[in-house]
Formats: C-alpha cells, structure tokens, sequence
C-alpha cells in the first residue's frame, strides 16, 4: 500500500484503488482472526436484527458507532437521513427489511454538525437537486420555527434541527405499512438516535424514546 500522510486515516483521496484492495485484504484477514465465524455466516445469507437510516456523512458509521460486524444491521444512508415517500429507495428499503428479513427494529439516526441540516438553515440555495433533497428538512425548520430561534446559532441549532428532523423521519416510518403491520403483529420499533461526530457517542432522541428494557439492548444482542 502506497504510503499516507493523511492520518489517522487508512486512505486518502491519493489513494490508487490497489491501496483500496490493500486495505480491504487487511481488515478480511483481521476479520478472520477476531471473528472467524463471521464470513462463514454471511455466505449462508443475511439475517439482520435492525434495519438503521442514516446520513451519508463519512464521519458516522453504523458498526463503528455500535460495535457491530457484518451481517448485523441492514442500512439505508442518504443526506440527512431523511425519509420521505417520494424516496422509493428508502421507503422499498423499509419494506424488504421488515417484511423479507424480519428485523426487529428500526433506528434513525442524525448526527450533530449535519451538512444537510447546515443546508436547510441556510438561506442560499444552489438551485440543484440538493435543494430539492433538503426540502422536507426545510419544512421541519420552518415548522420549528420559534423552537429553533430560541436555540443558539450555530452548532446548537444544527444539532436541534437534525433532533427534530429524526423525530419527523421517525414519524415518517411509523406510517409507513409495512411497519404499522409488523409493529402491531410482532412489535416491531423504531428509535431515533443523535449521533455527537466529537465525542463518538449515541443517544436517543427525546419523543422517540421506547421501553428500557429493550433499548437498553438494542446493540448488545448475541443474536436475532
């Protein structure tokens, strides 16, 4: 592998792609020693116990934040980990998790410093499809209006907007059908998260909170 100066980093944007095959050589032959059965069990399928909506920013991972392996969490990742019915992806992604792989649970997770969230309380707008994106968050600002102003500009507001807009995507999901089904014939949740980039932690979302006997769980499963 050619060598990095952008540490703490694995790679680079002047990484090749034979550093690409490097570092994924690396961490399977990591993988194999620290959990030998994990490959094994992912080519007889996949049999998640959580489907996870997440942002796409590069600084928060679903496994890195819980500790989880492959084949634990199946994800869907957009800006702003927004979920909308326009969205077929997302909304596809709800219904094959729940109906096909009988996941347990539903986790939607914002993060603080949120570029989508910047974007939404911005008043520049580039005129692309980003601004058409970024449209349901906006209307989360703007029916927030007066909670929002009476947060402080700048990181606190980001953080409060990207809480209120997990709360909608949160409400978002409970709508969806497949979900309203498979909640009432077997329980099945959804759990909003606020991801903090600077400390690396997790925590829920007040309104979305779910019984603690379960959530207190819900990343430390031995199994389904």
């Amino acid at each position: 592998m050619s060598s990095n100066s952008n540490q703490p980093f694995t790679l680079s944007k002047s990484s090749t792609i034979e550093d690409f095959e490097a570092a994924n050589k690396a961490s399977t032959e990591q993988l194999k020693v620290s959990k030998p059965e994990v490959l094994e069990l992912s080519a007889k399928g996949q049999t998640p116990h959580t489907l996870w909506i997440g942002c796409s920013d590069s600084r928060v991972n679903e496994c890195t934040a819980t500790g989880c392996v492959p084949g634990e969490i199946f994800t869907v990742r957009n800006i702003g980990n927004v979920v909308t019915n326009g969205d077929l992806a997302c909304i596809s992604a709800i219904q094959f998790a729940i109906e096909s792989l009988k996941v347990k649970r539903v986790v939607v997770c914002g993060h603080t410093d949120c570029g989508g969230m910047w974007g939404a309380l911005s008043t520049n707008k580039s005129n692309g499809p980003l601004d058409n994106w970024l449209l349901p968050v906006r209307n989360v600002r703007l029916e927030h209006l007066d909670e929002l102003k009476a947060t402080p500009d700048g990181p606190e507001r980001n953080a409060k907007l990207s809480e209120l807009n997990v709360l909608h995507s949160v409400e978002m999901v409970r709508r969806h059908p497949s979900f309203v089904k498979a909640h009432q014939q077997s329980g099945v949740e959804v759990y909003g998260l606020l991801y903090d980039v600077k400390t690396g932690y997790l925590k829920q979302v007040s309104g979305t909170r779910a019984a603690t006997s379960d959530i207190e769980h819900v990343f430390n499963l031995g199994g389904n």
